[in-house]
């Protein structure tokens, strides 16, 4: 019990048993407990004396905890050690820190009854300072007057509170819940740091540099699966079966403020009076339903369960805004727009290469952003646990692993729908566009690693092109909005590729073909790019012969669209000369790569990749055939690598690099030469 006098001077507006005594003001009465609730003081009031209860709130505990009783269990020994220890809870919001909390103070009313317990609500700089003047007093009667001096600024306050906890009898805790803001926390520490008693941490902080190494920091997360699943058959039984169960609690990722959120509308809804034209969920599968299709109603279901009381802690569409508005205050705004960003892309690992500092700073929603700032906002949000650092690893590249970042379902939920994201739609769905592609450019398709990123970039590309199918119309220039997500579509189709799908992969490409040909025109580039990796992969699962008259009807169509002389052109033209040489075998084909070298030099005035790989090609078909041209085409390729190897920039095209490239031909020299021995042998 917590009082401002001694209980036997309890006087009207002072605190007994939880409750206020007298009408000076309205009390903020304990509901049910649903993750992380701490709000303890008078609302709209100045927190006076007697006015704020340090009586841990345990009838916010409805039943077990379920999967936190060997946290429990340690807290309850640490506290009865009455050695001064620490102890830090720490976990995004609705993870249900308040609950261990709450748990242990039960847990010791009932079996250690003589160790006093003081809940402190330390989610504000008012009800922090007004609850440990009530521990004051409380800890030491003797020295109110005193205390009321410091707490009134005739003192230090925080010496007054060691003085005070110096001279408690017995053993105590003091349970700091909702110390989010360390800012407000650090002045007291040091009045906190005794060799007696104990000091309980409640905080959505994890990586604070108050939580020293003599504290115990202990992360609380989501529940295991059993518990999950436990807790909501208990909360809500006989609305669903056992793998029902699951699949929610699975969706909910397990959060034990959305399981239990779940299971106590699903309990309440048995007595709900229907309504036309209202269909709300009444069992597990619905709720799961519509937790995926329509989340910013569920909230909305919550607040009928609990007549409209529901605390900011445990709205799912504003409690993890409590933490980002408290960077925002820290000075990092940049927080709030990654995670909105982070949202849009699927419920999967994200690789964090994708934020590029430059790529975001070029949109109008991180102007003037740079790269530490980048760097600052994901460690806050970890610190947070807002997101989460993960390690991607792909069955088809088991060795590596790609690090990665990755939001709680829940989490990602609440931010994609909160309506800054919703007024700025577009400007979030053309930077996943840019980032997407702009990274995927450029990946490999024989590297291990490459191979892993693709994996990992291939869910949220094909996300992001259903998102903007499915909103197109509601976008300015929905027909440019389309053609946007052509690009993407092409990503995954790749992957596809790379990953040997290719009955998935020319789906894919097929559809991008299909939408640029609708908007630009079967002749034009980007619907000729489409046409060219459709025929590169009938060619693959084909075969070249096959594929040639593809080949033939795309040179005709880039050659009248383009020119002759244009790089695409040239490759097409490359391409088709190299399925010919795998069925014929005379000059014509020789005759196609000279072209092509030949073509390739008027266009770039130098010696260049297209033209490069054209030359080998040729050499390739002479030392086959053990042509005498072979020495002269030789000649001719080394000092094509010697030139590329001279032009800025160009060496760096090479797919394989320019040594790789010299060794190649060296082997073919080494092949010629062999070829001609072999016959100068006459064997």
């Amino acid at each position: 019990m917590s009082t401002a006098v001694p209980p036997e001077s309890v006087r009207p507006g002072t605190t007994t048993d939880n409750k206020i005594q007298g009408t000076a003001m309205a009390a903020a009465q304990a509901g049910v407990i649903n993750g992380d609730v701490y709000f303890h003081g008078i609302p709209g009031g100045d927190l006076q004396p007697g006015l704020v209860s340090t009586i841990p709130p345990t009838e916010r505990l409805v039943g077990r905890l379920y999967g936190r009783e060997h946290l429990i269990d340690h807290l309850v020994e640490v506290v009865r050690r009455n050695d001064g220890s620490k102890v830090v809870l720490h976990g995004t919001g609705g993870g249900g820190k308040t609950a261990v909390a709450l748990g242990l103070a039960d847990k010791l009313a009932t079996e250690q009854p003589h160790i006093k317990v003081w809940w402190v609500d330390a989610s504000t700089e008012s009800s922090l300072n007004a609850g440990l003047r009530e521990v004051a007093y409380d800890a030491d009667p003797q020295r109110i007057d005193e205390s009321a001096r410091a707490w009134a600024g005739k003192g230090s306050a925080p010496d007054m509170l060691k003085k005070a906890l110096l001279a408690a009898r017995g053993s105590w805790v003091i349970v700091l819940d909702g110390a989010d803001d360390c800012r407000m926390v650090e002045k007291w520490c040091q009045a906190l740091r005794l060799p007696s008693g104990s000091v309980i941490f409640t905080s959505r902080h994890g990586k604070s540099r108050l939580w020293t190494n003599s504290m115990e920091v202990h992360a609380v997360g989501p529940l295991s699966e059993g518990a999950a699943v436990e807790l909501l058959c208990g909360l809500a039984p006989g609305c669903g079966t056992e793998q029902q169960a699951s699949d929610l609690v699975c969706s909910l990722g397990y959060l034990p403020l959305a399981v239990r959120l779940a299971g106590q509308y699903l309990n309440a809804a048995r007595t709900l009076p229907p309504v036309a034209g209202l269909a709300l969920p009444g069992d597990f599968e619905q709720y799961r339903l519509l937790f995926h299709d329509r989340f910013p109603e569920l909230d909305e279901l919550h607040k009928l369960q609990s007549e409209g009381q529901l605390d900011e802690r445990e709205l799912l569409f504003r409690t993890w805004e409590l933490s980002l508005d408290l960077l925002a205050d820290l000075g990092m705004p940049w927080a709030r727009p990654l995670l909105r960003w982070m949202s849009c892309f699927e419920q999967a690992p994200i690789p964090y290469v994708i934020a590029n500092a430059k790529v975001l700073g070029q949109s109008p929603l991180f102007e003037g952003l740079t790269g530490y700032e980048v760097l600052r906002a994901f460690v806050v949000l970890g610190d947070f646990g807002l997101i989460e650092e993960v390690m991607f690893n792909d069955a088809r590249s088991s060795a590596v692993t790609t690090k990665c970042y990755l939001l709680h379902p829940v989490i990602r939920e609440a931010s994609r729908h909160q309506p800054d994201l919703k007024r700025d739609l577009e400007k979030y769905l053309k930077l996943c566009v840019a980032a997407l592609d702009g990274y995927t450019c450029d990946l490999a398709s024989n590297d291990p690693h490459a191979r892993s990123m693709w994996a990992a970039l291939s869910p949220h590309c094909e996300l992001i092109v259903d998102w903007i199918y499915r909103v197109r119309d509601e976008l300015p220039d929905p027909t440019g909005w389309e053609l946007l997500a052509t690009k993407l579509t092409c990503v995954v189709a790749q992957f596809a590729l790379y990953s040997g799908s290719y009955v998935r992969a020319a789906k894919r490409f097929e559809q991008a073909l299909a939408v640029r040909i609708r908007h630009l025109g079967e002749k034009h580039p980007e619907s000729l790019a489409v046409r060219r990796q459709l025929a590169l992969l009938r060619k693959e699962k084909h075969g070249a012969r096959l594929a040639i008259p593809d080949f033939v009807a795309l040179v005709e169509d880039a050659k009248e669209a383009l020119s002759e002389l244009d790089p695409f052109a040239l490759e097409c033209q490359l391409d088709l000369a190299s399925l010919l040489a795998e069925v014929i075998e005379d000059d014509t084909v020789v005759d196609v790569y000279r072209e092509i070298v030949h073509l390739s030099h008027q266009l770039h005035g130098h010696a260049e990749v297209t033209g490069l790989t054209a030359q080998m090609s040729l050499v390739a078909a002479l030392v086959r055939r053990d042509d005498e041209r072979c020495p002269i085409e030789l000649l001719k390729l080394m000092t094509m690598v010697d030139e590329i190897g001279r032009t800025p920039g160009e060496a760096e095209r090479l797919p394989f690099g320019l040594e790789s490239t010299q060794s190649a031909i060296m082997k073919l020299l080494q092949r010629y030469l062999s070829g001609r021995r072999f016959l100068a042998d006459g064997t």
